[in-house]
């Protein structure tokens, strides 16, 4: 039976093919940080940095980023594209999310009964509101380029394929929400939480160029040559 693999990759192993039991992707064993599960040859294909922090033994921190956005008018059905709170407009550190949550405030729908927990909970996965969903900065690409009900995005990310889902620190995210029925009282307010896993505890990978990481990966004795020429937005 194979052992799990260990939080942080050896040296011996930095030469290896996939972990034993690591899945595709950046897949890792249940109850971890999936990123953890990579040798940095694997995670050089989606990303050199988070290659070169795992290939460091650098451990990784969930960090939390919101996507906000309120209806307040009866005649506004679709919101302008919201970003990432705290005007984040590029998320700066190598991250993977493996996690996106959703919670919808409806303060005057059913105020002060005892069912109101019970109906805002249901609320919120019928509330007939849907999303564009958009990854901007470099390279930027379109995840929901149509109205998509909101649950079916959660449950893209939190299904556990691909095995978490890569953000360089040149990108951020945006949404863009509409409500295809009628809402209750207004105001109606919609969080999307993103769960972010990112180097922690040192600040060497905040806006570091894919050149420097496969420089670093290089010097580590690390071959990902295959990857460095590839012919894709890093």
């Amino acid at each position: 039976m194979n052992k799990p693999p260990p939080f942080h990759v050896q040296p011996q192993e930095l030469q290896g093919a996939a972990l034993p039991g690591a899945p595709v992707g950046l897949g890792g064993q249940a109850g971890r940080p999936r990123i953890l599960g990579a040798t940095p040859q694997a995670a050089a294909q989606y990303s050199p940095q988070l290659a070169l922090a795992i290939a460091q033994g650098v451990p990784f921190a969930p960090y939390l980023l919101n996507v906000r956005s309120s209806f307040t008018d009866p005649a506004t059905t679709i919101l302008q594209p919201a970003t990432l709170e705290n005007g984040q407009t590029r998320i700066i550190q190598p991250s993977v999310c493996d996690g996106m949550f959703l919670h919808i405030d409806a303060p005057n729908n059913f105020p002060g009964t005892q069912l109101k927990p019970f109906t805002d909970w249901f609320f919120t996965r019928q509330s007939g509101i849907q999303a564009n969903l958009y990854v901007t900065g470099a390279p930027r690409y379109a995840v929901a380029d149509f109205p998509t009900p909101i649950d079916t995005l959660c449950a893209m990310i939190n299904e556990r394929w691909p095995f978490g889902w890569v953000l360089g620190y040149t990108q951020s995210i945006s949404m863009q929400f509409f409500a295809t029925t009628p809402l209750p009282p207004l105001p109606v307010t919609v969080t999307v939480s993103f769960r972010l896993w990112q180097p922690a505890g040192t600040d060497e990978f905040i806006s570091m160029t894919s050149e420097q990481a496969f420089a670093g990966l290089q010097a580590m004795g690390v071959d990902t040559s295959a990857y460095q020429n590839a012919p894709v937005g890093r």
